[in-house]
């Protein structure tokens, strides 16, 4: 018995041994199905390792290349594909060593290619490929290579990712380097461990280079001969402005910059790629003052805290997003302030948005699809660099210079390699205020609406001379300074049109040089502001700090404007609006008899009489419907009626009845005021006049 159950017990073991010993390795298989490609909330970041160099034979150039590109599945999904922008070249993609076929499908954006996985990856799970690449150069006239998107890429739907680089260039013989990375000397890699935009790479011809170190960051200018003088104040002003960014954010982004230069207009520049830009014009120094090559450099460096380190969550590319380019500039004002530098280039971003606002531009930033592709006009210049400034300036003016810095810095903290949108920072701003900020990111970003104010009065009196209204005004100017000035200034402030409601800043300055400034309410369409002073007023000046986009006057106004914006209009309130655009009808000599009516009740309800009596009286010259002509000329009694003249009122009822007989449609309801047109009203107001203030005390 047991022998048997030994035999039995080793029999079972050598089956098991046989069945562990049997059992292989899972296969890479092919896996059917169709497409499965999502892009997680996060799209992970990737390590390309890349080997480059370059075949040149007169004008053909051609890049060849290899290289590595890791990541972790960092989703909470199984992944079972990728997708990878070709970046113009051609190239081959390896998986666990065999090559991988890109899927048959519509690309959805140009050169994006879709791959099945021949196995699952698992959450956290850590992919590797190896790429060879090639790409056909057309080098610049004078043999420069500009090379911006030349690797294949990692496609998550354009969404943005901050990934490492490490970049080995055989530099072709007569050429210099000027790349994203900085060179180990031990490895020969160019390596960057936070490229956002791209990894860049320029191939120069007859090139000089000079470099200083600024608190640990390598910067390089590179210049042709006649642009020697321009270079070397952009390098000297590049030192000065990291060593003023690392003082305000704590860092900066990388351990190398790049300065090369552009095209020979002096327009500006842009950031190539990462920690690489581009300064236009630097032969053509002596056209532009000091200033502009100062600004310029300070600018495209603030891009790499905006765009570069704290990426963008609206566009495929930071160039498409106001919200980086407002706070790029805002990095520049802020070097500017520090450095007494004039602010003109600030007010010029102003001025490119404001005149796309007077020329009747949508200019939406958080604007539909729908609506992006109607605004054809200088977006990148009005909305995106103007209007993008114009926005974060008037947030800094609304909360204050100190609140602004701590949303500013806590933006840098919280989205250093992360994505950032508006509502981010309205989150921040609010938290940082302790203001609810709807009102002001419903009117900058969600409207077109647009900033105009005027001075309609500046009066400045000796306080004797102002004793018995002092008295009525005791509590305003209590607040306006101290006891014993002999000066009382009253400055009346008014906000016009379709005007956002902001609080302005106005300041008045006095003759002995002093000057005082205080805030309009948005609230209020009036202002009327007091200040006290030992010295008479000299001036008013709207914004003294510049930090605002603001019109002196209402921009033009079409006729489909015209009639959208009446329409638009509440019945009731809207007295101030409705007699400019009543201004604005006359002046379009507007052919609409709808929008005369709308108009003359709006106004009429204001006060505006004669002006409403006019709407009425151009229905009559225009071919509109019977019964418009019937409610006109009643109204037009009843408008002589509310000023006392009633012999004229009595004239147009009774016309209006000779109407009535030949008129269907006989009734107009006024629910805003409890009233009722009709044949009927007009009867009873032959016996008794129209009580228009009756109607106002209901």
């Amino acid at each position: 018995m047991k022998k048997t159950l030994f035999i039995i017990l080793v029999t079972f073991i050598l089956l098991l041994f046989l069945l562990l010993a049997c059992e292989k390795a899972p296969k890479v298989t092919e896996r059917d199905g169709e497409l499965s490609f999502f892009v997680p909330r996060d799209p992970p970041t990737a390590a390309y390792i890349l080997k480059v160099s370059f075949d040149i034979k007169d004008q053909t150039v051609i890049l060849e290349g290899i290289g590595q590109v890791d990541f972790r599945n960092s989703s909470g999904k199984k992944m079972t594909s990728v997708a990878f922008e070709r970046g113009g070249s051609s190239f081959e993609l390896f998986f666990d060593g065999r090559k991988l076929s890109p899927e048959e499908v519509d690309p959805i954006g140009e050169g994006v290619r879709f791959f099945s996985l021949p196995k699952e990856i698992k959450p956290h799970e850590k992919l590797s490929f190896d790429l060879k690449f090639s790409l056909h150069v057309n080098p610049q006239d004078n043999g420069d290579i500009f090379l911006r998107r030349w690797y294949p890429k990692l496609w998550w739907d354009g969404l943005p990712t901050r990934d490492s680089f490490k970049v080995k260039v055989e530099v072709p013989s007569g050429y210099k380097l000027a790349s994203s990375g900085c060179l180990n000397p031990e490895t020969g890699y160019y390596e960057n461990p936070g490229v956002t935009t791209n990894f860049g790479l320029i191939l120069f011809r007859d090139i000089n280079v000079e470099e200083r170190d600024a608190d640990g960051v390598l910067i390089k200018s590179f210049y042709k001969d006649k642009g020697k003088k321009c270079a070397l104040l952009c390098l000297e002003t590049a030192v000065d402005v990291i060593k003023f960014y690392k003082e305000l954010h704590g860092f900066f982004p990388f351990s190398s910059l790049n300065i090369v230069p552009g095209i020979a207009s002096p327009v500006g520049g842009y950031p190539f790629a990462s920690a690489l830009v581009i300064i236009h014009g630097q032969q053509a120094f002596n056209s532009r003052p000091e200033l502009h090559w100062k600004w310029i450099t300070a600018h495209e460096i603030g891009h790499q805290y905006w765009g570069e380190y704290v990426m963008s969550d609206e566009e495929k590319s930071y160039t498409e997003s106001w919200l980086m380019i407002g706070m790029g500039i805002m990095a520049d004002r802020f070097y500017v302030e520090k450095k007494k530098l004039p602010d003109d280039k600030h007010d010029e971003f102003f001025n490119r948005y404001l005149k796309g606002v007077e020329k009747g531009f949508d200019t939406t930033t958080d604007a539909p699809e729908t609506l992006r592709r109607q605004q054809k006009y200088d977006r990148n210049n009005i909305l995106i660099h103007g209007k993008g400034y114009a926005i974060v300036s008037a947030l800094r003016n609304v909360i204050g210079d100190d609140v602004f810095k701590k949303v500013y810095l806590r933006s840098i903290e919280e989205f250093g390699g992360k994505r950032m949108n508006y509502r981010d920072l309205e989150r921040m701003a609010e938290e940082e205020s302790g203001e609810n900020l709807d009102w002001f990111f419903d009117q900058w970003v969600r409207s077109s609406d647009y900033l105009c104010y005027r001075i309609v009065s500046a009066d400045c009196r000796k306080e004797e001379e102002k004793k018995e209204e002092e008295e009525k005004q005791e509590d305003k100017r209590s607040q306006a300074g101290e006891a014993g000035s002999s000066f009382i200034t009253e400055i009346v402030v008014e906000k016009m049109g379709d005007s956002m409601g902001m609080p302005v800043e106005v300041m008045a300055v006095f003759k002995d040089g002093s000057s005082q400034i205080k805030r309009t309410s948005r609230f209020l369409w009036r202002n009327t502001l007091f200040f006290r002073s030992n010295s008479e007023l000299k001036d008013v000046v709207l914004d003294p700090s510049h930090q605002l986009a603001i019109l002196n006057k209402l921009p033009p106004i079409n006729m489909e404007d015209l009639k959208e914006k009446v329409e638009d209009m509440p019945y009731t309130g809207a007295r101030r609006r409705g007699l400019e655009l009543y201004k604005s009808a006359l002046e379009l000599d507007c052919k609409d008899y709808k929008t005369w009516f709308k108009l003359g009740l709006v106004i009429f309800e204001g006060g505006y009489f004669d002006e409403a009596f006019t709407c009425f009286e151009k229905i009559l010259e225009l071919d509109a419907p019977e019964n418009y002509h019937f409610i006109a000329t009643t109204w037009q009694g009843n408008v002589r009626d509310a000023q006392g003249r009633r012999d004229e009122a009595i004239g147009f009822y009774k016309k209006a009845l000779e109407m009535a007989e030949i008129t269907k449609l006989q009734v107009m309801r006024h629910d805003q005021w409890g009233i009722k047109i009709s044949r009927e009203w007009v009867e009873r107001r032959l016996v008794s006049p129209f009580d228009w203030k009756s109607v106002v005390k209901r």
